[in-house]
């Protein structure tokens, strides 16, 4: 009897989701591909190349021989395609951890929800960071295309050779949901895993991007918002925990 995949929660849990998803149609197909292929190609391959091992060499080189040319066609067979929504939740998961000291030791001075999801939308937040900066919308990108670095250009945000003006008007409009939900502007930030952002930072339409290592220290030291006190803090947590469900 099949079993439901375990249900995930907490930073990337949504991303994780897609891409569990798109990894089961995968192995489907795999298995089907599995089912014609071995019986009418792999195994008289791998039988007339043993057989002429075996005539060459040994009855033993024969048999390693089928058994290496077997393997080798289940790992074509079965190999993985990178899934770009894998690599995105464990980008957010790397960015709830470089998160978690400011709750572990900020002694109610911050809160943070992971994976929420936009009232009336598909779409959801990543990290909403709420503390004496007032609240901080992040979205984690993971950008792993090899040299390639952060930059601007003609008043336009790059990652390599790609524009990244739709990235940021989205991020400006999940920033915005966020702030109708809480009643205050929502400052938005991208925090970039590996590929190079420059020292400090960058800002574009008003979206703050910066290196994921840098995140923590960039939160503590914004300017500290009028009335944004730990009983502040809790309560916009507890609207958000009220009107932005989490996304999986």
């Amino acid at each position: 009897m099949p079993t439901r995949p375990k249900r995930r929660s907490g930073a990337g849990a949504s991303a994780q989701a897609m891409a569990d998803s798109i990894r089961a149609t995968e192995r489907r197909r795999q298995h089907r591909t599995a089912a014609w292929a071995i019986p009418l190609m792999v195994a008289p391959v791998a039988l007339a190349a043993g057989y002429f091992a075996a005539c060459v060499t040994n009855w033993q080189a024969g048999t390693a021989v089928a058994l290496v040319t077997v393997v080798l066609a289940l790992r074509r067979i079965y190999r993985t395609k990178g899934s770009t929504w894998a690599t995105g939740a464990a980008g957010e998961r790397r960015t709830r951890w470089i998160l978690a000291p400011l709750v572990w030791f900020g002694l109610g001075r911050w809160a943070v929800l992971h994976d929420r999801q936009i009232p009336r939308s598909r779409a959801n937040l990543d990290h909403l960071v709420l503390g004496k900066c007032g609240p901080v919308y992040v979205d984690t990108k993971t950008w792993k295309a090899k040299n390639a670095k952060v930059h601007m250009r003609g008043g336009t945000l790059w990652y390599g050779r790609h524009p990244q003006q739709k990235t940021l008007e989205t991020v400006q409009w999940e920033a915005s949901r966020a702030a109708e939900v809480l009643g205050h502007r929502v400052q938005a930030v991208v925090a970039v895993h590996h590929a190079a952002v420059p020292p400090g930072g960058l800002v574009s339409h008003g979206v703050t991007i910066i290196q994921s290592t840098e995140l923590r220290r960039f939160l503590r030291a914004l300017p500290k918002e009028p009335g944004w006190d730990r009983a502040r803090v809790r309560q916009a947590a507890l609207l958000a925990e009220q009107h932005l469900r989490p996304a999986a």
